[in-house]
């Protein structure tokens, strides 16, 4: 008997399951309609196959058949699905190693955020404080800033797809300090500087004296999470040192993005308010 060939069949019904999972995989951002057709020639599975999958996840709401189209969308139950999920969410768990390993590559005060409400700000969900001498910077968990407030939330801002960043753009800019920027010209510079540089850098937008640098975390379709970022007093804030955190944010944010696309998430958690 070949040794390989031991144990690898899966359990009964198994293969179901793949096969829908499979059908709701195709449903992306970039490709949220699909025929039946389409489906069959996109995943390979027989056209009677597919008909009974779709009608099976028709019938529970998880599609639903696009009004004067032979097409099909993600239903109320998968949007439902999806919101449950990310509420549910523990970004401190999956992140919280690696905000320890850059606040011990750092020393600097270090900051997890996540996306919140209709996406136009994002919440302090976790820090790790500065282990320095002297001047310390920290964020109140649970503070809520606005997208174009400071280098966390404007890494945000500077991922989001176009027309979502020009939906906030168009809205009223709200300032949390004098140095905040509050003009649309001002802040679309800061966003194409952001896009460029792969990080957001600021200088007393959310405290006064304080530098902050951040990136973007991704979820598995692409759409941004969250941020990493870290917070250091104005005056050991020099380009080197801003180019060297803004480079290892970048690299922690890449690996929390692969872990959330591989599904390695923490354990669940209350829904926050």
């Amino acid at each position: 008997m070949n040794r390989n060939s031991i144990d690898i069949a899966p359990p009964p019904g198994v293969g179901l399951i793949q096969k829908t999972l499979q059908i709701l995989d195709l449903f992306q951002a970039n490709a949220p309609a699909w025929t039946q057709s389409e489906i069959s020639k996109k995943t390979g599975m027989p056209r009677s196959t597919v008909n009974r999958l779709v009608k099976f996840l028709t019938e529970r709401g998880h599609l639903t058949v696009l009004y004067g189209q032979n097409r099909y969308s993600l239903g109320p139950a998968s949007v439902d699905l999806g919101r449950r999920a990310a509420a549910l969410f523990d970004f401190r768990g999956l992140c919280r190693p690696i905000l320890a390993r850059l606040s011990q590559e750092t020393q600097e005060t270090i900051i997890l955020t996540s996306v919140v409400g209709a996406g136009n700000a994002v919440r302090c969900v976790d820090q790790i404080e500065s282990t320095r001498d002297g001047l310390r910077v920290f964020e109140q968990i649970g503070n809520v800033l606005p997208l174009n407030a400071g280098a966390a939330p404007r890494a945000v801002l500077a991922a989001l797809p176009e027309s979502d960043r020009e939906r906030f753009l168009s809205g009223q800019l709200r300032a949390v300090t004098d140095s905040t920027p509050t003009s649309t010209a001002g802040l679309r510079r800061k966003i194409a500087e952001t896009r460029r540089r792969g990080f957001a850098v600021s200088n007393g937008e959310t405290y006064e004296g304080v530098v902050g640098i951040g990136a973007a975390f991704y979820w598995g379709d692409g759409s941004p999470a969250g941020s990493l970022a870290i917070a250091l007093p104005a005056q050991r804030a020099s380009a080197d040192v801003v180019t060297r955190m803004g480079e290892l944010l970048k690299g922690a944010c890449d690996e929390v993005s692969a872990m959330m696309a591989a599904g390695k998430v923490g354990a669940p958690t209350t829904p926050e308010s």
